[in-house]
């Protein structure tokens, strides 16, 4: 249960706070449930502007949850930039120019496909166990979406981003020639849908904020076609999924972190141009990494993997 502002009046000074019952509840105006509580010993909630408190049940116990409003304007990491490529198979890939990092979209996949079919076996799209599939599949999706975002932006402050270049998805549901949705096939149709990368940019946006880091949207048009090393553009280069080739300057990446590269570059002169040598193996060995179920957060692949039984 959430009460605004006007329906909680707190006293820090006794830690106690009044909820009010509400109209319909209450049997005489002064009706209110008065509650005492404990925080953490380094909280002073007198020191936060509070917009909102929560009543949340949870193992067999009632919980307060001080919802507050606060101003932060915290310093940039540093003055490097990141790129970030959003994709279907790999959800998010990261390019830091010198380091390379996939997060694949397996987990979410594979959650889609579940509770599609689960769902598909009810008898009521509206019944009540439907709903329970609908509210369990939405809770699995955000929680892997909050994880990606933090990922993110964890990694970002360890390497001194203060800049994170997206690639702008919008549109990728229209027809550019007819106007209409664009259809990616049965499978494709379901992966779109639980892409999500609308909210994923906004989830990465206020995360990044908070950190420092400024995130700028730009067109991801022919990020996919040109080599990231030396600019040539052909459509042929991208030889099969995953693999990219480029037939100028022999570049082998992986196709979603020279997309991610690209992305990067757009802020930045090209690093193709700056007359040095420069060691691209980054672009073709990627660090992967995955969504550990077991602990609800993204970790390098071995250790996810050393984690299964």
């Amino acid at each position: 249960m959430s009460f605004k502002a006007a329906g909680f009046k707190h006293d820090a000074q006794f830690t106690r706070v009044r909820l009010s019952k509400g109209r319909n509840l209450k049997e005489h105006r002064s009706d209110f449930i008065l509650c005492e509580y404990q925080t953490r010993p380094d909280v002073d909630l007198t020191e936060w502007d509070i917009q909102q408190v929560r009543a949340v049940y949870k193992r067999d116990e009632w919980r307060l949850q001080f919802v507050c409003r606060t101003t932060i304007d915290p310093e940039p990491p540093g003055e490097e930039v990141a790129g970030v490529d959003l994709g279907i198979c790999n959800f998010a890939a990261v390019s830091f120019g010198g380091k390379s990092v996939l997060y694949p979209g397996g987990a979410l996949k594979e959650d889609e496909y579940y509770f599609t079919k689960k769902k598909a076996k009810c008898d009521d799209s509206s019944s009540r166990e439907a709903t329970r599939l609908d509210w369990k599949r939405t809770g699995r999706r955000t929680h892997f979406l909050h994880a990606l975002s933090k990922a993110i932006v964890e990694e970002c402050v360890e390497r001194s981003v203060g800049s994170l270049v997206v690639g702008n998805l919008g549109g990728i549901r229209e027809n550019d020639e007819t106007g209409g949705s664009r259809n990616w096939g049965d499978h494709g149709n379901l992966d779109l849908h639980g892409w999500a990368f609308d909210r994923f940019t906004t989830l990465l946006d206020y995360k990044a904020e908070a950190e420092g880091i400024n995130v700028e949207l730009v067109s991801e048009r022919d990020t996919s076609k040109s080599c990231s090393a030396c600019g040539h553009t052909d459509d042929n280069q991208r030889v099969e999924r995953g693999l990219y080739v480029c037939e100028e300057c022999d570049t082998v990446a992986n196709a979603d972190v020279n997309g991610a590269e690209n992305i990067r570059q757009k802020v930045l002169p090209s690093l193709a141009t700056d007359g040095g040598d420069r060691d691209n193996g980054w672009l073709a060995q990627p660090a992967v990494h995955l969504f550990d179920r077991s602990e609800g957060v993204f970790a390098p692949r071995e250790q996810v993997v050393n984690r299964e039984p």
